[in-house]
């Protein structure tokens, strides 16, 4: 797998955090919201006009013991800012996708979204995120 595409955020932003009882399926008792602004900086490539494609990975959220399990994760994210610089006749900006996986190693949940930009003039700044954890953990 080629790695070279993939970034982490200058710094998270605006983080918020909510933590759920619930009384959900398969033995679900928790459930973590997560938001925020990941920092970052993705212009367009060569040659001019090309669409980048990045993904911005980090981890988020608490660490699961042994014996806890992560059931489901939901993740989306939008455009949260953008500037271009000089002229830039083919700007684009896009959000190609995004998805929350649980690593098993390392027993954290890490989101990733892929990103975009077209013209070598046009940045993307600011992504916004959303991700939900459904889960069943220690009390």
């Amino acid at each position: 797998m080629d790695y070279s595409n993939i970034i982490t955020p200058k710094r998270l932003t605006n983080m918020q955090e909510m933590e759920v009882h619930v009384n959900g399926p398969n033995g679900a008792n928790r459930l973590y919201m997560y938001s925020g602004i990941a920092e970052v900086e993705l212009c367009g490539g060569l040659p001019h006009p090309r669409w980048s494609l990045e993904v911005v990975c980090f981890d988020i959220g608490r660490r699961y013991n042994d014996g806890e399990e992560v059931i489901n994760i939901l993740a989306s994210a939008s455009l949260g800012g953008t500037r271009t610089d000089g002229v830039a006749s083919f700007a684009g900006w896009e959000i190609f996708g995004a998805a929350g996986e649980y690593d098993e190693s390392d027993k954290r949940v890490r989101m990733n979204i892929a990103a975009g930009a077209r013209d070598t003039q046009a940045f993307l700044e600011h992504i916004v995120f959303t991700l939900n954890i459904l889960a069943r953990v220690s009390d």
